[in-house]
């Protein structure tokens, strides 16, 4: 199955901002609502400035506005606000901090946080945190009050957006932002020493960046095009992995039998989290309605967990798993359907991570076996539903899904669903756990029990219709 590609078109420039947005601090401008622009004073006090920064006074300040050193970029402004680091510095005390005259009530309107970004080199990245008390947050407010990163580029202005939706849920203001420069976390602290700017932090309700290339089209990844695979960065995370674009050998498929696919290889020496990592040229905006089903075909020889895994715009981290039914299918390809309306705005890369596996403590497991996966037309689209292949010799569709409802008690889950005939459990380790046959002879809810508590994958087979949930159960 090749269906005609869509041409990706790129626009390349500056996202125009027309909509809400409120200056915070720009060094072009005075008053600013951002007032105090320095590292915070503790850390000052205590010395550990002197000996890490440069110091643009006697005893400060740590941070000046100078020339912008690079107006070629996103960001044309003259000024921009400068500081560097002189030897190796520790992650405790390298908080810069900038903090608002008057708190700021955060609405739709102004939700997220914007601020221009140069690094002459990446070192470790930042974290940025929302209203300290002069030190950053703990991993618990990760994704809330604190968000860690980097740029993709060193010597290269980039936009960083944070969401402050935890700030309109919860009533609370903005009052001040903390920059961990450098989160130089492990050691030894041997970072090179680097020159660091910010510029135009404002608030806006545009989730996507600044000068961000906006990609078009549905296809996002078709094995046919090499032009669109050379534009996109491809990695397989290891380098005991290996990928190739190769004819495809299923020729007698259902679903996808002829033109080129791409044959992942899984060394045994992998990671869990290890697998085929496309990064685009730019962004997929998630429009509802018309760019929201992530589809991808996939294809192995052995029944196992798959997982998607998306970073948008942002950079936060999304995962959705899902089971590859080898036998029910008859080994044919597979398409994986998740909805991204829900979770980002825009989708910057994705992985897809096979045989995944879980010990009893659902830890993931390293090292599993060796093996050749498949994939192939991967898509943005507004089509819901799995793609389908048809046998000719008997007019089945296959992957057909259904609604059931499902839910479980004293190890035991409860199903219903109309026309149900099959049933199969499977673990977190794609072991099949529990089953039921010749349901159809039975009406109602059925149950099945599982052997202990944890999460299981339920398909349920009903004609040409197949619903699958995954489910906890205590």
């Amino acid at each position: 199955m090749k269906r005609i590609f869509t041409l990706l078109v790129l626009f390349v420039g500056f996202v125009a901002y027309t909509n809400a947005q409120t200056p915070l601090l720009t060094g072009e401008t005075s008053p600013e609502a951002i007032t105090y622009y320095d590292f915070v004073e503790w850390a000052i006090d205590e010395g550990k400035m002197a000996t890490w920064y440069v110091d643009f006074g006697d005893g400060g300040p740590y941070t000046q506005f100078v020339d912008n050193p690079d107006t070629e970029g996103i960001n044309e402004t003259d000024k921009a606000l400068y500081m560097e680091t002189i030897a190796s510095i520790d992650w405790w005390g390298n908080f810069l901090q900038f903090r608002l005259e008057t708190p700021m009530t955060i609405t739709e309107d102004i939700r997220y946080l914007h601020m221009f970004h140069w690094r002459e080199k990446l070192n470790d990245g930042w974290s940025i945190n929302i209203n300290t008390e002069q030190s950053p947050h703990s991993d618990a407010e990760k994704g809330t009050l604190r968000f860690d990163g980097n740029n993709a580029q060193a010597g290269v202005w980039e936009d960083i957006v944070i969401d402050l939706k935890y700030l309109i849920d919860e009533g609370l203001t903005l009052n001040d932002i903390l920059v961990i420069v450098d989160k130089d976390w492990s050691d030894p602290k041997d970072n090179p020493p680097s020159k660091y700017y910010f510029d135009e932090i404002i608030l806006s309700d545009d989730p996507l960046q600044r000068g961000v290339t906006i990609l078009e089209g549905t296809d996002i990844l078709n094995a046919e095009e090499q032009t669109q695979l050379d534009e996109l960065v491809i990695s397989t995370q290891n380098e005991s992995n290996t990928y190739s674009v190769i004819d495809n050998p299923f020729t007698d498929s259902w679903l996808n039998a002829d033109g080129k696919v791409v044959e992942f290889f899984k060394s045994d020496q992998a990671s869990w989290w290890q697998g085929f990592n496309v990064t685009f040229p730019g962004i997929h905006a998630i429009e509802y309605g018309t760019k929201q089903y992530l589809h991808v075909l996939v294809r192995t020889d052995t029944t196992c967990f798959i997982q998607l895994h998306a970073v948008d715009n942002l950079g936060f981290e999304h995962t959705e798993m899902f089971l590859y039914p080898m036998e029910e299918i008859d080994g044919d390809w597979f398409d994986l359907v998740w909805d991204l309306s829900t979770n980002m705005a825009a989708l910057k890369s994705f992985t897809v991570r096979f045989d995944i596996r879980m010990d009893a403590d659902e830890n993931y497991l390293n090292g599993t076996p060796a093996r050749n996966f498949y994939v192939d037309e991967i898509t943005l689209d507004d089509v819901e539903d799995p793609r389908e292949g048809t046998d000719p010799s008997i007019g089945i569709e296959k992957d057909k899904t259904a609604s059931m409802i499902i839910y479980s008690m004293d190890r035991t889950i409860y199903f219903d669903m109309p026309g149900a005939e099959r049933a199969i459990v499977y673990d977190m380790l794609g072991r099949n756990v529990a089953s039921a046959d010749n349901l159809g002879n039975l009406s109602g809810q059925h149950a099945i029990e599982v052997p202990q508590q944890g999460v299981y994958i339920l398909r349920v087979a009903a004609g040409n219709r197949v619903a699958t949930e995954k489910i906890l159960v205590k």
